[in-house]
């Protein structure tokens, strides 16, 4: 359980280490996420955009392009890439079920609609930014170029914990209150855990002043896992991963601004 922290905790204090004359941003973000779990139908807009909760997230950034002279001034990828490590929470994401069966008037519906969770979550990651803009040209101050878009990879590791109620009483106490396939045994995995993930995304960079930026990130993430809702995989048709969308507005401050022209 430590092993993936360790990892990425060495990955981060390596960067660190050779970035001692590279430029630094801090970032500070909020927004929303939608978490796509087994709770409701798969490609029902409802479950797609309703089981959603507030993000929050802080960010460091590497970049390179004050160095690109000194490296090599042919190697344009310098100017154009940034490491960003990220602290990403999640709030307490409501899930409930939406889709066909949830809105069917039965006993089994209304089991459905009476069941709900929540996942909270917490993320520690690493991305690769590519900005389509050379970053000397947008980050000095008298740059014509007030948008820079970018592409973002990376990879995270995630803390969450889950929880289960339902309308219709004490599952705990009566758990034939939950829909039947939820009553079999190891049906659920409800609690903590811990798991990696995979992001891609984009987003766009607006300069505000010489050395603040407003900034808008649309990312995907996808679990290695589908236990994050606390309902087991193994005994459902439906096997396919967690996954959600997040979008976040927020300000990016440069904490040592230095321009290659200045080399």
């Amino acid at each position: 359980m430590k092993t993936p922290i360790t990892i990425i905790f060495v990955i981060v204090f390596i960067l660190e280490i050779k970035a001692q004359h590279y430029t630094h941003d801090i970032g500070a973000f909020v927004g929303t996420t939608s978490l796509q779990t087994d709770y409701g139908q798969r490609g029902n807009f409802a479950s797609e955009w309703n089981n959603n909760g507030l993000s929050f997230s802080v960010a460091h950034y590497l970049s390179f392009y004050n160095r690109t002279l000194r490296w090599d001034p042919n190697n344009v990828m310098h100017n154009h890439l940034m490491v960003k490590t990220e602290l990403h929470y999640l709030s307490n994401t409501k899930l409930q079920h939406h889709g066909y069966w949830a809105q069917k008037q039965t006993y089994g519906g209304e089991q459905l609609r009476a069941m709900k969770g929540t996942v909270r979550m917490l993320n520690i990651g690493v991305n690769l930014e590519y900005f389509l803009n050379p970053l000397e040209e947008f980050v000095y101050p008298y740059s014509d170029t007030p948008f820079n878009p970018f592409f973002t990879f990376g990879l995270k590791y995630a803390f969450y914990n889950n929880s289960l109620k339902s309308d219709l009483g004490d599952w705990q106490e009566d758990i034939s209150i939950l829909p039947t396939k939820y009553t079999l045994e190891n049906a659920l995995s409800l609690g903590s855990g811990e798991v990696f993930s995979v992001t891609i995304g984009l987003g766009t960079r607006y300069k505000i002043t010489e050395k603040l930026d407003l900034a808008l990130q649309f990312n995907y993430q996808y679990f290695f896992s589908d236990e994050i809702d606390g309902l087991q995989a193994e005994v459902f048709e439906n096997k396919n991963n967690e996954w959600l969308l997040n979008i976040q507005l927020g300000v990016v401050y440069h904490l040592n601004f230095s321009s290659p022209l200045f080399y």
